[in-house]
C-alpha cells in the first residue's frame, strides 16, 4: 500500500467528471417538445421523459462525484502540507 496521492491526477478526475455532466446537460436543449408518432405518440413521449428523467440524474451524480473527487483532493493537500510541515518542524528541533 503507499500513501502517495497524483494531485493531478484527481484535479484530470474531477474536471473530467463535471464536463461530462456539462456536456450531457447540454443536451437537454436538443430533446423535442413534441413528436408526432402516430398512435405511438404517448409510447416515444414516455421513452423521452424516461431518457430525460435519467440523464438529468447522472448529471448529478456526475456533478456529485466530481465535487467529491475534488473535496478529497483538497483534504489531501491540506494534510500533506501539514504533515510536511510536522516533518520539518522535527528535523529543525
Amino acid at each position: 500500500m503507499t500513501l502517495f496521492v497524483d494531485n493531478d491526477a484527481l484535479d484530470g478526475i474531477a474536471s473530467d467528471l463535471a464536463g461530462v455532466g456539462s456536456r450531457i446537460d447540454s443536451v437537454a436543449a436538443s430533446v423535442p417538445v413534441t413528436v408526432e408518432a402516430g398512435d405511438a405518440t404517448p409510447a416515444v413521449l414516455g421513452i423521452l421523459a424516461r431518457l430525460t428523467e435519467n440523464a438529468a440524474e447522472l448529471v448529478e451524480a456526475l456533478m456529485a462525484a466530481s465535487a467529491a473527487v475534488a473535496q478529497a483532493n483538497a483534504s489531501y493537500r491540506e494534510q500533506d502540507v501539514a504533515s510536511a510541515d510536522a516533518t520539518i518542524s522535527t528535523w529543525a528541533e
